[in-house]
């Protein structure tokens, strides 16, 4: 594997700390927390109170609307997703990942890219269900565009790109908008994020903030969800030796017990993925504003002052990790000679109170999709020996295409 260098000066200082700075360092006006005991801290002390902005009407007028957690906003969601995670509907999602895959069967596609396609299009609906055809394509498109923005070159986006990337923005922003209108007025019921915020919150958030709280996640099912997914895919590739070992799990496990059970039932299954999670965390970096002054291992930040935390280097932080740079799915394993740290020292979703709502149905979904690359289909590169991962905005396979077969 070679890692590409996006910015050789930030990023050569993203290793485990050292005894000069202890993982919590400066480089240039921004504040490095790469240890993470400070980054859990500094994260929970910075968040601790954090409510949705004013509605637009009220920032308009210069006044304050009434404050809605978004502790508030999370709590309906995990509730919600419970119900997602149930048996019928995570046979669901996996059909939805099966009809994606089946649907660029035998052409020549990017499997990165790919990856991506199968896992937003498979958990829109978790996050809005019963849109039109044409509504799903303006999604579709929003975040194509998002993706593009991160996967730009050091030119940056085109003229043409920025200005497809905001039309897709305002479409997505009506699509939504039109559906939680079309709810609010009793119109139909759905079983998704978006149900809980319409029947108990609407009131409070306002039509803006609704918007501003559904997008908010269908911006997060755009990135990382599907570049874990195409990391989990480049180590099937390289692995066939784990690929024999999965099928022959999968193959002792009927798909119904997966529904059932989740990852219980596949421990082989669960481990591999735990391992690519945190081999492969995404995004690499995550640019904090200081919503209140911070003191970080001695560094004042001010309001508005910038810090940089990191989940992809806190899973690689040779302190707490055996040999953190070598993929090896046995550290997970109860027979393993050293248990991994776990707690805040193993964050591919991030750290309380703002961590990934859906760690919990991610993580299910990257097991059922190991399930379909064993047991209904294979992934064939064109040049297995030229695939790489590069890391910048998120880690991603480069030079990793070819076709999708049935097994």
């Amino acid at each position: 594997m070679t890692t590409g260098r996006d910015d050789p000066d930030l990023l050569a200082n993203l290793r485990a700390p050292n005894a000069e700075h202890d993982g919590v360092f400066w480089h240039g006006d921004r504040l490095m927390v790469f240890d993470a005991d400070a980054a859990s801290g500094v994260n929970a002390e910075n968040f601790a109170d954090l409510t949705l902005p004013d509605r637009f009407v009220d920032r308009i007028r210069g006044r304050r609307s009434a404050a809605v957690s978004w502790r508030q906003v999370r709590s309906l969601w995990l509730s919600q997703l419970r119900v997602l995670s149930g048996e019928d509907h995570l046979r669901a999602l996996a059909d939805r990942m099966a009809a994606v895959l089946d649907g660029r069967r035998d052409q020549h596609v990017d499997f990165a890219w790919l990856a991506h396609e199968v896992t937003f299009r498979s958990l829109v609906p978790v996050v809005l269900d019963g849109l039109s055809t044409s509504d799903l394509a303006w999604l579709d498109r929003d975040a194509i565009a998002k993706l593009t923005r991160l996967d730009a070159g050091p030119g940056g986006q085109t003229r043409r790109q920025r200005w497809q990337a905001v039309v897709a923005q305002l479409h997505t922003g009506r699509v939504v908008r039109k559906e939680i209108r079309r709810r609010a007025r009793g119109g139909r019921t759905r079983t998704d994020l978006t149900q809980p915020v319409v029947d108990r919150l609407l009131p409070a958030l306002g039509p803006d903030r609704a918007l501003e709280a559904v997008t908010t996640v269908l911006t997060a099912i755009a990135g990382p969800p599907g570049a874990v997914a195409g990391c989990l895919a480049y180590e099937l590739a390289r692995r066939p030796e784990w690929v024999a070992a999965l099928t022959e799990e999968f193959t002792a496990v009927p798909v119904e017990q997966l529904y059932r059970t989740g990852t219980r039932s596949a421990p082989t299954a669960h481990q591999f993925v735990k391992e690519v999670l945190r081999m492969w965390s995404a995004p690499l970096l995550m640019t904090r504003s200081a919503r209140v002054p911070l003191t970080v291992r001695g560094n004042r930040l001010g309001v508005g002052r910038h810090y940089l935390v990191s989940p992809y280097l806190v899973n690689h932080d040779e302190r707490h990790w055996p040999d953190p740079d070598t993929f090896d799915p046995h550290r997970w394993s109860t027979e393993a000679a050293r248990r991994p740290p776990g707690g805040h020292h193993y964050v591919p979703f991030g750290w309380a109170p703002t961590a990934c709502i859906g760690a919990g149905l991610g993580t299910i979904q990257l097991v059922l999709l190991t399930h379909l690359l064993c047991t209904r289909f294979r992934l064939e590169p064109r040049t297995p020996d030229s695939a790489r991962v590069t890391l910048s905005a998120v880690p991603r396979p480069l030079d990793f295409d070819g076709w999708v077969r049935l097994r």
